[in-house]
């Protein structure tokens, strides 16, 4: 064998392989892998042992993992269970927020109408008559309330005390067929008897003089008259009209201003300045 061959087949082997060398480690610079591999040269057994451990940590996390989805479901219900009490200090809170502007709603009126006595009362049922549209309210003869005396809401004129025990009464709504409370409008002056209809929130205004030029949307108070109930307590607002050339009178259709399913605080007036009709019941020459 050619010795000098031989050392030129060695200097070319080397050559190919230095030059193999530098191709591999160029690939591996640019796909970022040149780190584990140094770091694989430099430390070899450290290498094998962080690369076990990431498996051993991968699996030990597959195995782990219904304790994982345990702990997790654990913590749904805990935050569940603080969302389910959130909403129940909330739907509190709507409460007494409603219960304050009802009773922000009654001081107002009864601060507008000084000269009244008024016993509060709240709404405890609904009469189960179905004759008598009523509620029943939790303050009696002991509290003052006795039969006649009117009842009103924030809103307007609930109606009247029907009857009493010493500590509830009966109230018979203003919408009840039989009520019949004086009433005058608003706008155009008009006065008349304001019946109930017994259905709804609904009450007509019968005998109007054609005179007088009733507007939708005007509102209605009482009168006055006949001493049942003070005046200027608000019933409602004119919703239809039945008018005719060919009839004497007309008739309104008035809404109630009183949401009656929705009632729960009212006032019972005690004692009011009934207006004075007493001269009128004397002839001139008398």
């Amino acid at each position: 064998m050619d010795f000098n061959q031989t050392q030129q087949r060695i200097r070319w082997g080397i050559f190919i392989t230095l030059a193999g060398l530098a191709v591999l480690l160029t690939i591996l610079d640019n796909t970022g892998n040149l780190d584990s591999v140094l770091a694989l040269v430099r430390d070899p057994f450290g290498t094998v042992l962080s690369w076990t451990s990431a498996r051993a940590d991968g699996v030990n996390n597959l195995l782990s993992a219904p304790r994982d989805i345990e702990a997790a479901q654990l913590e749904i219900e805990q935050l569940q269970g603080r969302i389910d009490a959130l909403e129940r200090e909330n739907e509190e809170l709507r409460e007494l927020q409603g219960e304050y502007q009802i009773l922000l709603e009654l001081f107002n009126r009864a601060r507008e109408t000084p000269t009244y006595r008024r016993v509060t009362a709240a709404v405890i049922g609904q009469d189960s008559n179905p004759g008598v549209r009523s509620i029943i309210i939790d303050k009696g003869s002991a509290d003052g309330v006795r039969v006649g005396m009117p009842v009103e809401s924030a809103r307007g004129l609930v109606g009247q005390v029907f009857r009493t025990t010493p500590n509830s009464a009966q109230v018979v709504l203003v919408t009840e067929n039989s009520s019949a409370v004086p009433s005058r409008l608003g706008s155009s002056r008009a006065t008349g008897i304001l019946r109930g209809s017994g259905v709804g929130n609904t009450m007509t205004i019968d005998w109007i003089d054609l005179r007088f030029q009733v507007e939708i949307g005007e509102t209605v108070l009482t009168s006055g008259l006949g001493g049942r109930f003070p005046q200027d307590l608000v019933i409602g607002r004119v919703v239809d009209m039945n008018r005719s050339e060919a009839e004497l009178f007309q008739q309104a259709i008035v809404q109630s201003a009183v949401d009656f399913e929705a009632l729960e605080i009212v006032f019972v007036i005690v004692d009011f300045e009934p207006v004075d009709t007493s001269i009128f019941s004397t002839s001139p020459g008398g």
